[in-house]
């Protein structure tokens, strides 16, 4: 049969068919682009099933699904934190979706000027986009080691044969400064290009509306993505059973929280019950700032098909990423034991960690090679793809290949989208040229996608690996996420608060991550500080960077300026103010000509503005978080088979 770049005529015809379907899709939306809204919100008239397959699409890439597999294969079970982190907040986005579409807001920035100032909306719009353009080039970096994977590494060989140069930036840590230079391009970077081009050219065509409508079908192939791989992988182990009865292919591989002991023999910090909380509450700070949120819960006709969507898409992922945690695990037994593994016998032992039960007492044997083995975790989930799915039947790495294009293109649209509309609504409008047409300002959010898709380009290029790409996306919005939380329940919270505490948390961030000798230098800090004092341990870079964002902006919030009185009450009159279906609003943050009746507070003093909550909110909360307690029972149950 024939092949090209390590598929066959079958896969890419399964590929492009893919490909013809979400192209006449972008038109289709293209026709329906009016006005600014239009591309920026589509239109507002979605409902509940394609509000939460766009939650779910616009909030999960492929490169998770890596993450995922990659953490697992680095930690076991625990790697299945690298996505769960988020799990502990969805209950939260119930309560939250309804506020934000109360806003009426087309960007979050235009929450931030109606509740803070203009300054303030321009700084998260620069936040914003910086957002956007980390989160794209994080999905285009672990879909690219992915892509690559799948051709068996075709595109290394193709990449070899241009001989094209690009530009390198990298942080010398021992000279402590950037560092510039050229090299090959890379096999991975090939698959990059392709991705970019494909999403970026209906995502300027159609905008919010050709996303929303791309990610229902893009939603479905995403499905399938994260479970196609599965009960293949656990075939070439004999299934649940066969994960146990190898035994311990890797030490505590079957440990929800990772041990201090095996994260030693790896060179890794451990996945403890305190590096979850962390992770956990940044994510959840962070989760309600990211550029594509407030489409997500404000594209739907009411605030109910926001809520809906935003929670229950979410919920999916998360039964997602189950899924990819046991293709990984399957993956660990199936690669690293003996009698099975298909790997050439030095790669094996190079990739068996000390400690395994892999190892063959007196034979002699290849030591450990950690930078093979992140470089392996990284193209794990194509590779066992390309060696299981061609077995399997014709067409299914074409279908997988199809469904991976869908799950970065669906994340990748959104971003660029909204991160667009930030520029052109919140900087180029406001500051550079106000007052021009629809049409003039519809072609310049289309442009300025464009150019926040080259910067992520280069962007991601700095990466290390995927799980430094998933760090650096899970602390990114968490700085001005504070705001946000705050600035919804206490009147407090000032502009100048805004600044300082956004500005502080980066800093800090960016000092005990870059000069983590200067803080190894404080005796009483050594505990947050690995063995060899080389690094700040990242549970403990979380905890520098909310609490300084939070105690900083606190300490301004008493000594400055508050938002006027009257700006204020408009603000929290927004936010207790239910959207009827069909409404229409004169601008971003503004009230309907007949609004519904303001619900009342639930605590009555003049500075805290928490609504109070109706039994839909309470049931759909307590729900959520029943649904919580079982994905957990549903994973450690799996994880017990065959014991």
């Amino acid at each position: 049969m024939g092949e090209w770049l390590g598929l066959t005529w079958i896969d890419w015809a399964v590929v492009v068919t893919y490909l013809v379907v979400v192209t006449l899709l972008g038109v289709m939306s293209y026709l329906k682009v009016k006005d600014m809204a239009d591309f920026f919100m589509g239109g507002r008239r979605f409902g509940k099933v394609f509000m939460m397959f766009f939650a779910f699409g616009a909030g999960t890439s492929s490169e998770q699904a890596v993450s995922v597999v990659t953490g697992t294969w680095r930690a076991g079970l625990a790697g299945i934190w690298w996505q769960f982190l988020w799990l502990w907040a969805t209950p939260f986005y119930w309560l939250v979706a309804p506020i934000l579409r109360r806003m009426r807001a087309l960007t979050t920035s235009d929450f931030f000027e109606a509740r803070y100032d203009t300054s303030t909306a321009t700084l998260y719009s620069v936040f914003g986009i910086v957002m956007s353009i980390t989160f794209i080039a994080a999905g285009l970096f672990g879909s690219g080691k992915m892509v690559n994977a799948l051709t068996g590494g075709e595109l290394d060989t193709l990449a070899e044969t241009l001989e094209i140069r690009v530009p390198e930036v990298k942080w010398n840590a021992e000279a402590m400064r950037l560092e510039t230079g050229v090299r090959e391009l890379s096999g991975y970077e090939i698959a990059i290009l392709g991705i970019t081009v494909l999403f970026v050219a209906y995502g300027m065509a159609g905008g919010l509306g050709a996303a929303i409508i791309t990610d229902f079908v893009q939603g479905l192939l995403t499905i399938t993505f994260s479970f196609l791989l599965l009960p293949w992988a656990l075939e070439k182990v004999g299934g649940f059973e066969g994960l146990h009865a190898f035994g311990e292919v890797k030490q505590g591989m079957f440990d929800l929280f990772g041990s201090e002991e095996v994260a030693k023999l790896l060179g890794r910090e451990p996945i403890s019950i305190f590096y979850v909380i962390m992770l956990s509450l940044t994510a959840l700070a962070g989760i309600v700032v990211q550029p594509h949120i407030m489409g997500v819960c404000g594209a739907g006709k009411t605030e109910f098909e926001g809520r809906f969507g935003f929670t229950f898409g979410n919920f999916i992922k998360r039964i997602c990423t189950i899924a990819w945690t046991f293709t990984g695990l399957a993956c660990i037994v199936w690669y690293l034991t003996p009698s099975i593994s298909p790997l050439p016998e030095e790669m094996r032992q190079k990739l068996t960690p000390p400690g395994s039960s892999a190892l063959v007492e007196g034979e002699p044997r290849h030591a450990f090679d950690e930078e093979l083995d992140r470089e392996f975790a990284d193209s794990l989930f194509g590779r066992a793809a390309y060696d299981i799915l061609p077995e399997v039947a014709p067409g299914l790495v074409g279908l997988l290949l199809a469904s991976l294009l869908a799950a970065i293109m669906s994340t990748s649209d959104a971003q660029m989208i909204v991160s667009s509309g930030l520029f052109t609504e919140n900087i180029y409008r406001r500051f550079l040229v106000p007052g021009r047409s629809q049409r003039h300002y519809l072609w310049v959010g289309r442009i300025a996608g464009l150019m926040i898709v080259v910067l992520a380009l280069v962007l991601q290029t700095t990466f290390t690996d995927v799980i430094h790409a998933l760090q650096v996306i899970i602390k990114t919005p968490a700085a001005i996420g504070i705001s946000l939380w705050i600035g919804i329940m206490w009147r407090g919270w000032t502009p100048l608060a805004v600044w300082v505490s956004s500005i502080v948390a980066y800093l800090t961030w960016a000092f005990v991550a870059f000069f983590p000798k200067v803080v190894a230098q404080v005796d009483l800090l050594h505990f947050a500080m690995t063995d060899d004092l080389s690094r700040v341990r990242e549970s403990w870079v979380y905890v520098a960077y909310l609490s300084t964002g939070v105690l900083s902006g606190l300490v301004v919030s008493l000594v400055s300026k508050r938002t006027p009185k009257e700006k204020l009450d408009h603000f929290f009159l927004l936010l207790r103010t239910p959207v009827r279906e069909g409404e229409r609003v004169p601008a971003p943050c503004a009230l309907p000509e007949n609004p519904a009746p303001p619900l009342p507070k639930l605590i009555d003093h003049p500075d805290i503005e928490i609504p109070r909550f109706d039994r839909l909110d309470l049931g759909g909360f307590a729900l959520a978080w029943v649904l919580v307690g079982l994905i957990v029972l549903v994973t450690y149950w799996l994880a017990g088979l065959g014991t």
